[in-house]
């Protein structure tokens, strides 16, 4: 037997309640569409429930309603220009409505902000849905069409938003706190673990998967912190600068963690690691232990006092490095700390000393992958409004309609076609049950009471559903069928033929979207690697190669918007590991050209070699562990002979030879190596069925 969760059933409650409030009102109001009010409140409450597998916090509701809004606002008056300009003229109608669509589809991909994307995708569908509406009932009632669709949209979020208020509201940013301790009290203990002995590769590179893990936990319920409560208002610039410090975090102890390696491998590194490890235990352990507490002053590591005599340049270089790193990373827990302790009091003092201005970010654009969805999109759209033209087919406006809706949907899920595919089933189940409902229930019941009972059973049932993975995509799809083929206007009409006909239509809008996904497949994740990797290192050479060094917030932004799509497709503890190495890698070359005025009459000599890196690694479609190690080598050759330049700033030289440590390790290759092999599976299969056919 099936045990549903109390907060499943809290769900139901608050969406069951807001659909009969939304229904009440737009019957009340004679609205166009009542129905269109009940959709509001089912994808503004039931989207969010698939990915977070219960209620979701208040935060994603209102960001998603205000978006839904605004996006309908604009799909509406653009789905009002359309049938201005091309209501009498259905093939110019196509070519700009499916010209809109492929517009909306390349922002969608493309935009990283989640409500803003959600603004293109509603504003996409939604001037289809208007348009194609007032095709297929009669284009003079374009203004009752548009008009009626904001503001039962309108309606139908207020309803489901004020239910989610005032029913035992979730705020998902009460939680961001915790996950700011989570972050910062793994970082301290990954810290102290690396301090304390050397460790096998495969524990290093699953306990630096834990962090990032941790990391991105707090990066989702940053978003949050706007939208939920005016509390936290103030500390939202703060928090945009730490996410992009949390990953420096990362970085920085993953190169102390290579630092601390080549340190002991050193005649009496261990000596100067123990200085180093007893200034930075107490704060890593208070840290771990309370990263919420009061956050002392800075802590300076102390300059080491060494005989230069007696201690070999090498060790000098290597302890420099190590310091440097262990400073960076404490410097990071310490404002991450700081953070952490205003967050419990809004009103101290303190917050006054936290950043006020926020960093301006980038993001890595795949602009082929846009362009594929694009095409796509329009491909399928003009073909199937060929066939709706020239077949003389009554209610293909429907099928057009959901063909719009589910491939603007799903055009980022993994595996679309088998997303659509569960979304048939649950458009099939939802034809019959809306026949029963529209033929054998509606037509014996009167009153708005028995209406509400009527259709609150099955509401309630999709919104159990839908938490749950393998059925949450049926539960979904029956609500957006349902919605659209009953009949709630304050006259009821029997129109069997109409509602089968409109039915069909349903059902074969769906499978055109899945036959759709089926034929134009997008890019395998071996593909989107090998062109992320080509963008990187792109963007390595002209780091390497151009006299103006970029600033370093943009350059961090970038670096992990990319390191967050290869973790995505890499999937596996090496490929987090490597990810954070190409990103250790590109800021090692940034702090080396930030300071490139300190290596004196090496400068220009130094800045050659780089750039004849920055050319050979774009010159190579792989690159070679041996040629990585040739240019390690390199490295560390430039770092003895300038261990004896007196003049020269040990730091100088230590990022030279953490950039040599770096390339040792071949970042870069297990991910090329997997898009490799992604590419020679999907080439062998392409093969075998060519061969069978």
């Amino acid at each position: 037997m099936i045990r549903i969760p109390a907060d499943h059933w809290l769900l139901a409650l608050r969406t069951v309640l807001a659909v009969w409030l939304a229904l009440f009102l737009a019957m009340r109001l004679d609205l166009y569409q009542p129905a269109w009010a009940i959709l509001a409140v089912m994808i503004v409450t039931l989207q969010p429930v698939m990915f977070t597998g219960g209620t979701p916090p208040i935060g994603i509701i209102i960001g998603r309603s205000i978006a839904r809004l605004f996006g309908t606002l604009f799909g509406a008056i653009v789905g009002l220009v359309l049938i201005a300009l091309f209501g009498q003229q259905p093939m110019l109608y196509l070519l700009f409505a499916g010209g809109w669509l492929a517009f909306c589809m390349y922002w969608v991909i493309l935009e990283q902000d989640e409500y803003v994307g959600y603004v293109m995708m509603l504003s996409g569908y939604t001037s289809t849905l208007v348009s194609l509406t007032a095709i297929g009932t009669g284009v003079e009632n374009i203004w009752s069409v548009a008009q009626g669709r904001f503001s039962e949209t309108a309606l139908g979020i207020g309803c489901g938003l004020l239910m989610h208020v005032i029913i035992a509201p979730r705020f998902g940013s009460r939680a961001l706190p915790g996950a700011l301790s989570g972050f910062l009290s793994q970082a301290a203990t990954e810290t102290l673990a690396t301090l304390a002995e050397p460790r096998p590769r495969e524990s290093r590179d699953a306990q630096l998967k834990v962090l990032f893990q941790s990391y991105q936990q707090f990066e989702k319920l940053r978003g949050l912190a706007r939208l939920e409560t005016r509390r936290l208002s103030q500390f939202i610039p703060a928090l945009d600068r730490f996410a992009s410090d949390g990953l420096a975090l990362i970085t920085a102890v993953r190169e102390l963690e290579t630092a601390l390696d080549y340190l002991r491998a050193c005649e009496g590194g261990e000596r100067w690691l123990d200085e180093l490890s007893q200034q930075a235990l107490p704060l890593l352990r208070a840290v771990e232990a309370k990263p919420e507490g009061q956050p002392s002053e800075r802590l300076l590591l102390a300059d080491f006092d060494w005989n230069e005599a007696t201690v070999e340049p090498r060790t000098r270089a290597r302890a420099e490095l190590v310091r440097q790193r262990l400073g960076e990373v404490l410097g990071l827990l310490q404002h991450g700390r700081r953070l952490r302790n205003a967050l419990n009091d809004p009103t101290s003092s303190k917050v006054k000393t936290l950043p006020r201005e926020r960093r301006e970010r980038t993001q890595h654009n795949e602009h082929f992958v846009a362009r594929f969805n694009a095409l796509r999109v329009f491909i399928a759209f003009e073909l199937l409004g060929q066939l709706w033209i020239h077949s003389g087919w009554q209610s293909g406006y429907l099928a057009m309609m959901l063909l719009g809706v589910f491939t603007m949907l799903f055009a980022k899920a993994p595996n679309p076609a088998a997303v659509v595919y569960q979304f048939l089933w649950g458009s099939i189940a939802a034809v019959i049950l809306g026949g029963i409902l529209l033929f054998l229930v509606l037509p014996v019941i009167s009153g708005f009471p028995l209406l509400a009972i009527a259709l609150g059973i099955p509401v309630a049932i999709g919104t159990l559903m839908t938490p749950h993975p393998r059925w949450s995509l049926i539960g979904l799809a029956g609500a957006i069928t349902m919605m659209t083929l009953l009949n709630l206007h304050s006259t009821y009409t029997f129109s069997p033929s109409s509602y089968i006909n409109g039915g069909l239509a349903s059902i074969i809008g769906t499978i055109a979207a899945m036959i759709t996904y089926s034929l134009f497949r997008q890019r395998s994740p071996g593909e989107r690697i090998e062109t992320l990797m080509a963008a990187y290192w792109h963007g390595l050479s002209r780091l390497l190669r151009k006299k103006s060094l970029p600033n370093r917030a943009r350059l961090e932004s970038r670096l992990y918007d990319r390191l967050g799509r290869l973790v995505a497709l890499g999937g596996s503890d090496r490929a987090v590991r490597e990810a954070i190495e190409l990103n250790a890698l590109a800021l090692c070359v940034w702090r080396i050209r930030r300071l490139r005025g300190a290596l004196g009459p090496h400068r220009a000599e130094i800045e050659a070699w780089l750039e004849g890196i920055g050319t050979r690694v774009i010159a190579r479609r792989r690159h070679d562990p041996v040629v990585w190690r040739q240019l390690a080598d390199e490295a560390i050759a430039w770092v003895e002979r300038l261990y004896h330049e007196a003049h020269l700033p040990i730091a100088s030289i230590g990022e030279i030879a953490m950039l040599g440590h770096l390339m040792r390790d071949a970042p870069g290759v297990e991910l090329e190596a997997r898009a490799s092999d992604d590419l020679a599976t999907a080439a062998a299969t392409t093969g075998d069925t060519r061969h069978a056919d």
